[in-house]
């Protein structure tokens, strides 16, 4: 049975930890609002559709839910939050909006499985990035694919893969420290805490993260911290990589909504990341 005391001396060990780790952010008080928890990966986008839950249905749907998990049980597995696919993100490619490149009159991948209204309407209602991608939320995609028929659950999507980038939006509260929660695998309570034992010996932080969360008192979440902030070598086969607000893979993604990073993860080689971000009003 969890005592208060123990939760209080939990809270308590979270709060310098983020503290820590977000003492070169751009973030604020741990109680503030506005932030959000996204994740995307490469893999992701490689096999993405037809997918059975890109329904205009469940794009729509502003309640919280598990996506199926491809990966099956590991450490740091994204597949144990929930998600909010209202408020995910979904970028077009510009080539495949234009329809030009590897999309045009001459290229291998086209026609594509939606027409010129379709796109005029997306247009009208998304975000353009830097590279004139555009970026949607779920819930302004789901009545444009009604409207036009498109059918993510279909075989004709398949040609989309890694040209409609998702970027999942995790679950959380909006505040600083559950963002933070989420980010770093802790939402679930100690007794979920990644253990040297997982990995095969005693994890190691790159610097500075390493002297950084020597202040971190609980020794259990130190040590799963450290996982969390390995060189970028060393996270090619096990833990992440924290970057803090330098990087992000998918940083152009959530500028577009204006986004402000405050806290990013990379995984493997950066085929996968989880960044924690600041929206606007």
């Amino acid at each position: 049975m969890t005592t208060d005391k123990a939760t209080g001396e939990w809270d308590a060990a979270l709060a310098g930890a983020f503290a820590a780790l977000l003492a070169d952010a751009p973030a604020g008080d741990l109680a503030a609002t506005g932030f959000a928890v996204f994740h995307a990966s490469d893999t992701l986008d490689e096999f993405l559709f037809p997918n059975s839950w890109a329904t205009a249905d469940a794009l729509a749907d502003g309640e919280a839910g598990h996506l199926p998990d491809p990966d099956g049980p590991h450490p740091f597995s994204p597949w144990n939050w929930q998600f909010d696919l209202a408020r995910s993100l979904f970028r077009f490619d510009p080539d495949l909006l234009a329809a030009t490149g590897p999309w045009g009159a001459d290229g291998h991948k086209g026609p594509r499985p939606f027409d010129e209204a379709f796109v005029a309407d997306l247009r009208a209602v998304a975000a353009t990035d830097e590279a004139d991608g555009a970026v949607v939320r779920g819930a302004q995609l789901a009545p444009l694919l009604r409207r036009h028929g498109v059918d993510l659950t279909g075989k004709a999507c398949k040609k989309l893969n890694y040209w409609l980038t998702v970027v999942l939006r995790v679950a959380t509260d909006g505040t600083l420290h559950d963002a933070m929660r989420a980010a770093t695998f802790t939402e679930r309570g100690p007794e979920h805490l990644v253990t040297a034992h997982d990995f095969g010996g005693r994890p190691v932080a790159a610097e500075p993260w390493e002297e950084r969360l020597r202040t971190v008192a609980h020794p259990a979440l130190r040590d799963h911290l450290r996982m969390l902030c390995r060189s970028e070598a060393d996270a090619r086969s096990e833990g992440g990589h924290y970057s803090g607000a330098e990087h992000w893979s998918w940083s152009d993604v959530t500028d577009a909504v204006g986004g402000t990073l405050v806290a990013a993860w990379g995984f493997g080689e950066s085929q996968a990341g989880t960044a924690v971000v600041r929206l606007p009003d």
